[in-house]
């Protein structure tokens, strides 16, 4: 005996079908409404939710300003800093570039040999000299750093710096 076959089945309407056959029907009054309360509680939330979303991911991902670091912290890295014992070139420069004020940027450092090991020769550019000269000299603790010359660069003026960090 042979198995009986049997008619395939309807296939199921497809999504284009069925949204068109929705869009044939005529709407209902109380669908019509909700969808308009919908709408008008919806649209307002949008640039409500991004604003928030962007106040909230700038307080996750921006450092605090500069204005908020206390300064005794300030002082009591600085002092922590000029503590340290001889490192390496890396971290002298690191060190160097935590004593200067916001402003200031070193341009170059280089080691004098003639003088030992840990004597520095440095240029850095600032817009104001004063400011630069009272942070070196704030340094305190193992930290002879003096300023010994100073020449105009573009728009700062470029002070030489002799010492030991």
């Amino acid at each position: 005996m042979e198995p009986a076959t049997l008619p395939p089945p309807d296939p199921a309407p497809s999504l284009v079908e069925r949204l068109g056959k929705a869009a044939q029907r005529p709407a209902t009054k109380a669908s019509g409404r909700t969808i308009g309360w919908a709408l008008a509680l919806l649209l307002p939330l949008g640039p409500i939710l991004t604003i928030a979303g962007a106040d909230w991911l700038t307080a996750r991902v921006s450092p605090p300003p500069a204005d908020d670091v206390s300064t005794d912290a300030s002082r009591a890295e600085r002092h922590a800093l000029a503590r340290l014992g001889p490192t390496g070139f890396a971290a002298t420069v690191d060190r160097v570039a935590r004593l200067l004020p916001p402003e200031a940027r070193l341009v170059s450092l280089s080691l004098d040999r003639e003088r030992g090991d840990s004597a520095l020769e440095m240029e850095i550019a600032t817009a104001d000299p004063d400011r630069l000269r009272a942070a070196l000299s704030r340094a305190g603790g193992a930290a002879r750093l003096r300023a010994v010359g100073e020449r105009r660069g573009d728009g700062v003026l470029i002070v030489s710096v002799e010492g030991e960090p």
